[in-house]
């Protein structure tokens, strides 16, 4: 009897090995499962937050192209869509199934915080002063396929006003790399109308300038033209434009030069209250200087003569528009010589006293309600050797280069300029001049104004993929010069729950 008793006990003894083996493996089929759907949730998760980008550029760059009338057509070159003709965001890595644009009103009465332009027909378009986008998508599984589901659908929405709404006016000076590298690197992750192939860096970097030519106010937007330009300016302009370049230029003031004294310039440091009042007509290119042989960096001066009116195209005789080879003179526009490597301190100092002492008269316009802007665009670290720094008319040393660009850019924006910091293929190595090392990268952007998610802006080109690290997450140059557009002219994304019609 007992030794049956302990048979039955041995039994249900070794019976509970087996159950563990089971719960073992019933266990280990639901970690897995987990894991899968964690894995499967990962992705749809970040598919999601590229298809939200997506439409949110396609809003913003409607919203901005509303006065001009080609809202719908841009909305579909920015939502990422080939179908759609989606060209600006398709190294995103989604299968856009729709994309659904709608030009309406929001009311400016219920909404008067939002700083909305009237709602009226703009060309062929409905009446309108916003904009809202719909896109959706599919996104494949990969362990969900086990239990039947082979995609799952995401969708995302994204309401934006137009531009010219309230918008400050602004002082702008762009500032442009045209050392060697830019005129020699090949982007192809750019293209540029009338090029075959690749276009340079400074051909793309030009070409998005003529995309924020295309989208600024150079005259109130009331008016169905703008004023006669006289030296490149009309009467009471909005958004005048000032084009600087580096390396820096001639100056009949540079003791010593051997560049020929076609050119006035400004002197830097200290800066002169005489600039250069055209150094890019007649399609000539301005000859460089040393930056130790006092140059100037002022290519033209303020311009508002770069549209005929606020919905007009670019203006094919503007010096303006020529020097970003937009207009009648054709490419190049400004040139990249060479002979000269890169130091940005002495711009970043020549387009903030230009922004400081050039007044701009506005009828009925206080000075403390313009904005100043700098625009800074660049594809390498700051690399100028002893010989080109030191001795003569230059008080900048040879000596972190980098570190004195982001304290010259940090004393502009003490004084209240906005500065956007382009890294066009900048490196995350470099600034061979600084002790404590940083990098091109660092310097880009702690040159930009705060919050840098908003400021500062990292492009690949040809040279290489970098992508600098807290940029704002666009990477296509052309979409860079729009979301600025963007930013400068009030497009901005409002919540999809306000009522709109």
């Amino acid at each position: 009897m007992k030794r049956n008793k302990q048979s039955f006990i041995q039994q249900l003894h070794n019976d509970q090995h087996g159950q563990v083996a089971i719960i073992t493996a019933v266990m280990m089929a639901v970690l897995m499962g987990f894991a899968a759907l964690g894995i499967d949730s990962g992705f749809i998760y970040y598919s999601h937050q590229q298809l939200l980008a997506a439409t949110q550029a396609a809003a913003l760059a409607g919203g901005a192209a509303i006065p001009a009338g080609t809202a719908q057509n841009t909305a579909d070159q920015y939502s990422g869509d080939a179908a759609a003709g989606g060209i600006y965001n398709s190294r995103y890595n989604l299968n856009i199934t729709g994309v659904t644009v709608t030009l309406g009103c929001i009311s400016t009465s219920d909404y008067p915080n939002l700083g909305l332009p009237p709602c009226i027909v703009y060309g062929s378009q409905p009446s309108a002063n916003a904009i809202q986008v719909k896109e959706t998508a599919t996104v494949n599984t990969f362990f969900a396929k086990v239990i039947g589901i082979n995609s799952v659908n995401i969708s995302a929405t994204a309401t934006a006003t137009a531009k010219g709404g309230g918008a400050k006016p602004y002082n702008i000076v762009m500032v442009l790399d045209s050392t060697a590298s830019m005129g020699t690197t090949q982007d192809t992750n750019c293209t540029v109308p009338g090029i075959k192939g690749s276009p340079t860096a400074e051909q793309c970097a030009q070409y998005g300038i003529q995309q924020l030519l295309g989208e600024l106010s150079p005259c109130q937007s009331s008016l169905s033209s703008c004023p006669t330009a006289n030296n490149g300016m009309v009467a009471n302009p909005v958004d005048p434009v000032a084009l600087m370049t580096f390396p820096g230029l001639c100056s009949q003031t540079a003791s010593g030069s051997t560049c020929p004294l076609t050119a006035t310039g400004v002197s830097s440091p200290p800066v002169a209250s005489q600039y250069a009042s055209d150094d890019y007509t007649s399609c000539t290119n301005p000859p460089i200087s040393a930056y130790n042989n006092n140059p100037a960096y002022l290519v033209l001066p303020y311009q508002s003569d770069y549209r005929p009116s606020d919905t007009g195209g670019l203006s094919s005789g503007s010096n303006l528009v020529n020097a970003v080879g937009g207009g009648s003179c054709g490419l190049p526009g400004i040139q990249t010589p060479g002979g000269e490597g890169t130091f940005y301190a002495g711009a970043i100092d020549a387009a903030q006293s230009y922004l400081t002492q050039t007044s701009v008269t506005r009828t009925g316009v206080k000075s403390s309600d313009v904005q100043n802007i700098m625009i800074f665009l660049s594809d390498g670290n700051a690399n100028a050797t002893n010989t080109q720094m030191g001795g003569k008319a230059s008080s900048y040393p040879s000596s972190n280069e980098c570190k004195q660009a982001v304290t010259r850019a940090g004393v502009a924006k003490a004084a209240g300029t906005l500065i956007y910091s382009i890294s066009y293929g900048s490196g995350t190595s470099g600034c061979s001049t600084d002790n404590p090392t940083m990098t091109p990268c660092q310097t880009m952007e702690q040159m930009a104004s705060t919050p840098t998610a908003q400021y500062f802006f990292s492009v690949p080109n040809g040279k290489g993929g970098t992508v600098c690290a807290g940029a704002r997450s666009i990477t296509n140059l052309n979409q860079v010069f729009t979301a600025i557009a963007g930013d400068l002219t009030t497009s901005r994304l409002v919540p999809n729950n306000i009522p709109f019609s």
